[in-house]
């Protein structure tokens, strides 16, 4: 973990109300792994905002000794505002990589990620890093087109083969009409692992359908049709209310199945099954 001043490389609003942007960081860009987040000090506000690491660049420049990380970010209040207007040259305040990210399994091959809206940010970083290795397919759920991962030609050039891109629209504008979860089960039974980052509605979603549910808090009944999401391990990244960034507040504390976590330190990501949902608020 580092606190550093850094330069913007760029800022662009890629969808409406959604911005990337590039920051020259090249020891967080070295030590971030996918899930990982940074913090931000926008402006005079007291709290920082948390922002996933989107893509890193130092992928492909290891021997430069440059590198430069993505965020992806929705303006959703004033901190966000604030940092949506920064222009190239323009310094930041940044502190990272935080907490504990996606982990793969040695003998996972297949890949099912799931993205709600916004939540393509994490998960396109888990594409950069492990396509080369692994088969992957991307759900990525939005409202409209308009709103689907406009970058979704660069992941397929990045893994080349490896990769297929399933977009999912609620008005049925591109790709199958309705939720990403719609259209997960078609994926089951070839995926070897699940990851996900997206809107409570959408994890809950697929915390019901799993057996036993930890919604429900019990099994299907006998001769009903088990979950085959019980049989794979599905983690997902968590999105609440952050404070210090770093485990010192407790502002983030939330219950599981195996006591009080942190998700800025134990997490971001969480497996799915270990979450208590009825008592997690997310930050919206």
């Amino acid at each position: 973990m580092k606190q550093i001043l850094a330069t913007i490389s760029s800022n662009v609003e890629v969808m409406p109300g959604i911005h990337l942007m590039w920051i020259e960081a090249p020891d967080i860009a070295a030590a971030a792994q996918p899930g990982q987040f940074i913090t931000v000090r926008c402006g005079d506000f007291t709290l920082r905002r948390p922002f996933s690491v989107h893509q890193s660049s130092l992928l492909t420049r290891e021997d430069s000794g440059e590198g430069e990380i993505a965020i992806l970010f929705k303006v959703t209040g004033k901190g966000t505002l604030w940092l949506s207007q920064r222009q190239e040259g323009e310094k930041i305040d940044m502190l990272g990589p935080l907490g504990k990210g996606f982990t793969v399994a040695p003998k996972s091959r297949n890949l099912l990620l799931v993205a709600g809206g916004i939540g393509i940010a994490p998960l396109a970083f888990l594409v950069q890093q492990a396509s080369s290795q692994h088969q992957m397919t991307l759900i990525h759920g939005a409202s409209t087109a308009a709103q689907l991962y406009p970058k979704s030609y660069e992941l397929t050039a990045i893994s080349y083969q490896r990769f297929q891109f399933v977009p999912v629209t609620q008005d049925g504008s591109i790709g199958q009409k309705g939720m990403a979860t719609d259209v997960l089960p078609d994926f089951l039974d070839w995926a070897d692992q699940i990851y996900a980052c997206g809107p409570v509605d959408m994890y809950k979603a697929m915390a019901l359908s799993l057996d036993p549910s930890p919604l429900k808090g019990e099994g299907k009944g006998e001769g009903e049709k088990r979950s085959k999401l019980k049989l794979r391990k599905c983690q997902v990244s968590l999105e609440v209310r952050i404070g210090c960034g770093f485990g010192a507040c407790y502002g983030c504390t939330i219950n599981t199945r195996k006591g009080l976590k942190q998700v800025c330190r134990d997490g971001p990501v969480f497996e799915l099954d270990d979450i208590i949902w009825q008592e997690v608020r997310i930050w919206p």
